[in-house]
Formats: structure tokens, sequence, C-alpha cells
């Protein structure tokens, strides 16, 4: 007991010896600057906060909302009495707006200490958005339905004009049968689109049989490397009609005459004399025979004629007397002569880059059948191009040869079969395909993971509106179950060709 009194004595003198500890302020943990988005902010603009996330001078979200009106009001909490402006105009937390559809630029200014930050907001996948608003339902291929476009393009592409008025009607042939429809556009007025040149007519492929919803963007990329002739572009695009979200399209081009497109003189009724008569004219091989004006070859090709829709009599004959004409000196003895052979009607190179794009395809189309563009310029020979319908490509087929990644296809031909005999133009075939493997193709290839990155969002959003990765689509050669199956499988299927192809070729 006293032994424990005592101990309990020096405790409590010791304790009353210390002197107070020195208190410490915790260190202040307010950032410099931070935003952040709120749903109360921006009644009926977004239903949710936006999620933000820093990664240094960044800020990065998204709204998982197909949105068009990107003019949201943020707020924000700095130290130090800092003053933050977008551009000239200071901000005011909770009440200033700015147009989210681009990167939006704080800067903040402490003392005489100037950070500036990027704040990045995507709607729905990232993916621009179009918005179509119709008078009616879209259910023909024929009739053109009235409406507006919206554009969000998540500022991702320039697009000056957002609302565009315009009408719309189905397109397509095995593709307009499938529940997930392509379509037509025709604006009122010309206009640019995504940082494509002005025109009227443009086209949304639904990619449907496609589960890579790629094929056609690829084959696009790869005719701008080949150089092909008036190669259109393809980019990715979520589309809503009424409300309603129909999917990853791959926004094109019509193929048409037209100075950003297939750029030749456009022919008039009055355009009779020598020099006018012998162009523009563009001509689709379609075994369909799709158009108002069509004939066949000698050999049997099914010559269509997209432009001019109604020819003249002088012009008719013109164009169907110079594609025979080009036929009878493919086939002439003295085909390979270049005064009096082919080189005299067609230009060669164009038929080549045109060739090498869908024999490495392996384009089920391409074969003689449809989609294969001719154009004849004014005063020029006979050209192909644009290179066009690959959604059957790179396998993409059930019933025929073309599934396989090895044989020839496109190179068997009823033209260019022949053409291919000619030891001159073989050597430009094998002298362009060179170059392909060099640049063109790799890019293809790193194209593909970088749309599958680039798409990720997007493809779970489609396939689940369209729920088919794990049924058969018509003609599917196989059903895989993953979009990530789906990819990986064409891309070994392009190795395989390439690496045949590069072997055979010679």
């Amino acid at each position: 007991m006293r032994r424990a009194f005592t101990c309990l004595c020096i405790v409590l003198f010791m304790a009353s010896c210390k002197k107070d500890a020195p208190k410490v302020d915790p260190p202040d943990t307010t950032p410099d600057f931070n935003i952040f988005v709120e749903a109360k902010s921006n009644a009926g603009k977004i239903n949710t906060d936006v999620l933000l996330t820093k990664d240094g001078d960044t800020f990065k979200g998204g709204t998982g909302e197909p949105e068009t009106d990107m003019n949201l009001v943020a707020g924000f909490v700095t130290k130090n009495g800092a003053v933050v402006k977008v551009g000239d105009v200071v901000q005011t937390s909770g009440v200033t707006s700015n147009d989210f559809s681009k990167p939006v630029v704080y800067s903040v200014t402490t003392g005489g200490t100037v950070k500036t930050y990027t704040v990045t907001i995507a709607n729905f996948t990232g993916l621009p958005v179009f918005n179509i608003t119709t008078a009616a339902p879209v259910v023909s291929k024929d009739d053109y339905v009235t409406g507006t476009l919206n554009i969000n393009t998540m500022g991702l592409y320039d697009q000056d004009v957002k609302t565009i008025e315009m009408q719309i009607k189905g397109r397509g042939n095995s593709t307009w049968g499938m529940p997930k429809k392509p379509y037509r556009l025709k604006f009122t007025n010309k206009n640019k689109l995504l940082g494509l040149a002005s025109a009227k007519n443009w086209v949304l492929l639904a990619n449907y049989a496609d589960k890579t919803l790629m094929r056609n963007s690829l084959a696009f990329g790869l005719a701008q490397s080949a150089g092909s002739d008036y190669a259109p572009h393809g980019i990715f695009v979520e589309v809503f009609m009424n409300g309603e979200y129909l999917g990853n399209y791959t926004l094109t081009e019509q193929v048409e005459i037209n100075a950003a497109r297939v750029n030749i003189p456009e022919l008039k009724a009055g355009d009779v004399s020598a020099t006018a008569i012998t162009g523009g004219y563009l001509i689709e091989l379609d075994q369909r025979n799709g158009e108002i004006v069509h004939f066949n070859t000698t050999k049997g090709l099914p010559m269509n004629l997209r432009s001019p829709e109604a020819p003249n009599t002088g012009q008719l004959n013109y164009i169907q007397n110079y594609l025979q004409q080009t036929e009878d000196a493919i086939f002439s003895a003295n085909f390979a002569d270049p005064a009096t052979g082919y080189a005299k009607y067609i230009n060669s190179d164009s038929f080549i880059s045109w060739f090498l794009v869908n024999e490495v395809f392996k384009n089920q189309d391409a074969a003689n059948f449809a989609s294969m563009f001719y154009y004849k310029d004014r005063g020029g020979k006979l050209g192909m191009g644009p290179a066009w319908d690959f959604d059957l490509g790179a396998g993409n087929v059930d019933y025929s040869d073309a599934t396989k990644p090895e044989g020839w296809w496109v190179h068997d031909g009823v033209w260019i079969g022949r053409l291919m005999q000619d030891p001159a133009f073989a050597a430009k075939v094998k002298a362009k395909w060179d170059v392909l493997k060099t640049t063109g193709l790799p890019e293809m290839l790193a194209a593909m993971d970088k749309n599958a990155a680039y798409l990720d969002e997007s493809q779970k959003r489609n396939f689940t509106k369209w729920n088919i990765l794990n049924i058969y689509v018509w003609p599917n050669p196989v059903v895989l179950g993953s979009y990530k199956a789906e990819v990986a499988y064409v891309k070994n299927w392009f190795q395989k060709r390439i690496a045949w192809m590069d072997a055979n070729i010679k």
C-alpha cells in the first residue's frame, strides 16, 4: 500500500511539472481549385450530378445522358480569395454557365499566381450524339419524312450549325430488312458535318450484321491510305430518333457527284458537245439493277447509271459505247499495248488502289455483284471509286469462300482477272502492295485496337439495345458471345489474310 501510494505521488508530481504541448493547427487541405456540376443547378438539362475525376490540372467526367444542351452551370471551391475566370469572364460558383460541348479552361488567380484547369464533360458514351426528330415514322426507302437533326459533338469536332432541317428515309438492300435500320439524310441546305465537307446528302450505316461495328470505317481508312479515288470517311456516332436510342452508327458521305465527293462535272441535259459529253458519269456495277438506266456489257456486267439519272440519248450512247470499248480493249489480243490496249481507256492506278482495298477485305460484293463504282471524268479515262459497302467483308459471310482469309476473290473478277494477265499491270499491283504493307495495313491493324477502346462504352449501349452477341445474325460465320472476341476474331482474320496475300501476290 505504501509502495503504491508512493508511486502514485511520483506520477502526479511528474505530470504537474510538464508544460502544455503547443497547439498545432491541422494542415489546410482545401484544394486550390475543385469543380462540380450538380443536377439541382441544371434543372431540365441533367438528372444526376456529374462525377468529375481530377488528374493533375484536368477534370474529366460524363453526364451519362444524351443531352444536346451543354450550357451547364458549375460550382467550385477555391482558397485565399482566388479569382476564377473563363476567358475574360469572371465566374460565380453555382451561377455562371459555360458551353461544355468543348473542353472549358478555367484560370484561377491567387495573388500574382495564375493556374489553369481544363474541364471536359462528355455525354452518354463520349461519341457525338445525333438526335433526330421526325414528323412521322421512317418506314420506307423511297419516301422521305421531314425532320430535324440536333448534334452534340462532345467537343470532338467543329460544328458551326448544330440544328439542321432535313429529310430522312431508309436505305440499303439486305441491311434495310434488319431490325437496326440504315438511313439517308437530306439537308434542306448544304452543311458541314463533324468536320466533313459541306453537302446535302449523308448516310448513317447501321452495321447490324458487323458485330465489330467498324468494318466500313476500317475499309474507308485503308482506301484513303491506298490513295483510292474519292475514298469516303467513317465517323462513329450515337443515334436517337424521336427519343429512342437506335445504337452506334457510322456517319459517312453519300456516293454522289459533288465537289467534296466524286469531284467531276455533273452532266446537264444540254451537255452534248464533243467535249462536254465525255463526262462526268458515275456508274455502279449492280446485279440488282437498282437504277432507272442500266445495261449489260457483252461480258454480262450490269452497269447502272447513277449520274446522270436521266441522260439524253447522246449521253447514254456515249457512256454505253465507252464502257463497251473499254471491255473490248481489255479482252483484245493486244490488250497490254500501252497505246491501243486497255491503258487507252482506264486509269490503271485507280483500278489498282480500288482492287487492293477490296481484296484485303475479300469483300463479298466486290466480286462483280454490287457496290462497284466507276466514274468517267470529262476528257478523262475510266476510274474506280469510291470504295464502298464492306459490312460483308473481312470474313463476315457464311455462304461463300469469302469467309476464308486464304484465296483470291476480287482478283478473279471479269475485268481485273484479265488485267492481271498483263505483267506490267501485275508489277504495279505488287509495287502498290509493298507500299501498303509498310503504311496502310499496319495503320489499319492499329486502328482496330484504338477503335475497340474508343467504342467500349458505345458497344455496351449498342448491344444492350440490340442483344445479338450471343445469337446468329445473317450472314455471320461465327457467334462468339462478346464484343472483345468479335474484334479479336477479325484482327486474326486480317493477319492471316495479309500474310496469304503477301505470299501469293508475286
